[in-house]
């Protein structure tokens, strides 16, 4: 823990339980952005994670888990035994200020030092992705925010990724965020990123990488019809179109 207050992170809040609910008591940085936070188990760094929407916005994932959000379910599940057990769960927090930049372009604090840290220091809750997606085996809910479909471009089948047009950017979480993206039928996720920087308009761009480019390529052709349901902001399912 004093290894991340030495880089200028500062606790943020604390995880509660009350009435048998969790809960947290934000101390500051609850609507603050961009933000590298960490959860500290009596001082023992346990998890490390980033946003890009508010701090508040994305703890409350934590604390209200959909049933197919792997990682926020187990977090969840983690913070409650140990605060069940007398163990002190804390935040602590590193906004990024907007200072740093190389050249014309800004640097994300929180994204350039996640990985760095997570090496470093091993928390034992973040585990590997590889590791998430292969003990994944969860059933998304039925219900979803949106259902739009799009067409199967020759970029799209080859490098594993799709565009999501004007009309449903809004139902998606922020840039830089982790999406859940369920292919077929399957019950385990390809663990993917929202990339709003690499279109003009900031509508999402899904970037599913090889594995989604693999299911592309084994389930349709180009030009083929892909549907695609909303569940969460951080969760889809795509099918091959009727």
């Amino acid at each position: 823990m004093n290894r991340l207050l030495k880089i200028g992170f500062q606790l943020a809040g604390h995880w509660l339980l009350v009435d048998d609910s969790l809960t947290l008591q934000f101390v500051r940085h609850a609507s603050q952005t961009n933000v590298l936070y960490a959860f500290c188990c009596d001082g023992d760094i346990k998890y490390v994670g980033k946003t890009t929407q508010s701090l508040a916005t994305r703890l409350y994932g934590y604390r209200k888990p959909s049933p197919s959000q792997s990682t926020n379910q187990r977090n969840h599940r983690l913070i409650r035994e140990n605060l069940a057990a007398g163990v002190a769960v804390d935040i602590l927090a590193l906004p990024d200020n907007g200072l740093m930049h190389y050249g014309d372009f800004h640097v994300n604090l929180a994204a350039g030092l996640e990985d760095s840290i997570i090496s470093m220091l091993k928390p034992e809750w973040n585990g590997s992705r590889t590791a998430q997606v292969e003990s994944s085996n969860i059933q998304i809910p039925d219900t979803s925010l949106a259902d739009f479909g799009f067409t199967l471009h020759k970029t799209y089948f080859q490098s594993g990724f799709f565009n999501v047009s004007v009309d449903y950017q809004s139902v998606f979480a922020g840039d830089g965020e982790q999406i859940d993206i369920f292919c077929g039928d399957s019950k385990s996720p390809v663990i993917g990123t929202i990339n709003r920087r690499a279109n003009s308009n900031s509508t999402p761009r899904i970037m599913g990488g090889t594995l989604l480019r693999d299911w592309f390529q084994s389930n349709a052709s180009v030009l083929s019809d892909i549907q695609v349901s909303v569940h969460t902001p951080n969760e889809i399912r795509v099918k091959l179109g009727g």
